[in-house]
């Protein structure tokens, strides 16, 4: 077992991104006036990103960041929402500097005003926006971050299907960022069809920013590798050209695999490790696939052509109907990326292109 101050033999690196860094901060130096979506691949470095940027904003800037991963939070009803996205402040804690502190939970209320929410006295809405009023005259920016805000969707108000949370949501967002400049809020979904529903809603394309944060590129991942020491503190081994070149040539920019492909390498040798992976993903499509035609063949057109445009695959003996729901199918399931600013579809990473490709190789 490592001693408690024994460092470890891999940390996790974050490279570069001083492009998408400089982006983020140059909105926050904006008074707030629309959403900002923030979309990509999935494990293309999305909430990584975020992280970095929270941590450094809080050092230049007075603010108050509340940021919630919906992926980590229970959700499935109204109350849930309720009780995730405020928590009851206990009067005896030691307050924290709001200008210093990242707030995982979002709104803190005291007993009192919980009841009220809990028994429909007092509209959620209305409290949220008290605060960010109140931080403003503060000289505070209240920055609100939701990951993965697609997991609310089918979440309704008092179970009527007519209000979706969501809606209501959006609309509250669109008060405190187009209308009343009180907040910046930004919301991050590797979900592409969720996104091509904001995208296309007129009412929310207005006062919406999409910015796509994609895999790292080639040069990002040559200088990484190349320098283990430096970015994930790696001193039990290096990397060579070559090795590099093969790691990219199975994942690319793909910063997760990169770095579980790393892990691996204290035990076994690059070669294996990436024979392994290739075979790993060629399973993921056939298991995907299980032999259904009409998968195959839309399979194939993104085999050919990696990037493809919904008339690609217009040519495909297969009903509109059904080739809408394979490909949502397929995107819901990490298979292909669909990203909602261009309309196209695309494997989701360098790797599952890898999978495909070696599973129509039989």
């Amino acid at each position: 077992m490592k001693e408690k101050n024994e460092p470890y033999r891999k940390d996790v690196a974050f490279i570069n991104r001083e492009k998408e860094l400089a982006f983020l901060k140059g909105c926050l130096n904006e008074r707030p006036e629309s959403i900002l979506f923030i979309h990509g691949p999935k494990s293309s470095g999305k909430t990584t990103l975020l992280y970095k940027f929270l941590e450094q904003i809080q050092r230049e800037q007075k603010v108050d960041i509340k940021f919630m991963d919906l992926r980590k939070t229970f959700t499935n009803v109204y109350e849930d929402f309720l009780k995730t996205f405020f928590q009851v402040e206990d009067t005896g804690e030691k307050k924290e500097s709001r200008a210093s502190n990242i707030n995982i939970g979002f709104f803190k209320i005291d007993a009192s005003v919980e009841k009220k929410i809990m028994e429909k006295r007092a509209d959620p809405f209305k409290v949220m926006e008290a605060e960010l009023l109140d931080l403003t005259r503060k000289g505070i920016k209240p920055i609100l971050i939701i990951d993965e805000l697609q997991a609310l969707e089918k979440i309704y108000l008092d179970n009527d299907k007519e209000r979706q949370l969501i809606t209501a949501l959006f609309n509250f967002f669109v008060a405190m960022t187009k209308q009343a400049h009180l907040a910046h809020i930004i919301i991050a979904s590797s979900d592409g069809y969720f996104l091509n529903t904001v995208y296309i809603d007129s009412r929310l394309k207005k006062c919406s920013t999409f910015y796509k944060v994609d895999y790292l590129a080639k040069e990002d991942v040559m200088e990484w590798l190349l320098n283990l020491e430096k970015y994930s503190k790696i001193k039990d081994y290096t990397l060579t050209e070559a090795d590099a070149e093969k790691i990219w040539d199975t994942v690319g920019g793909s910063m997760w695999e990169i770095q579980n492909i790393l892990g691996k390498l204290f035990e076994q040798s690059i070669d294996q490790i990436l024979t392994a992976y290739k075979k790993e993903m060629r399973g993921i499509i056939a298991h995907y696939t299980e032999f259904d035609k009409n998968k195959e063949l839309v399979l194939e057109v993104v085999n050919k052509k990696g990037i493809v445009s919904g008339t690609d695959f217009g040519v495909l003996p297969i009903e509109i109907r059904e080739l809408k729901e394979l490909l949502r199918d397929m995107v819901k399931n990490n298979i292909l990326y669909f990203d909602p600013t261009e309309a196209v579809y695309y494997p989701q990473g360098k790797s599952y292109h890898l999978g495909i490709r070696e599973y129509f190789k039989k």
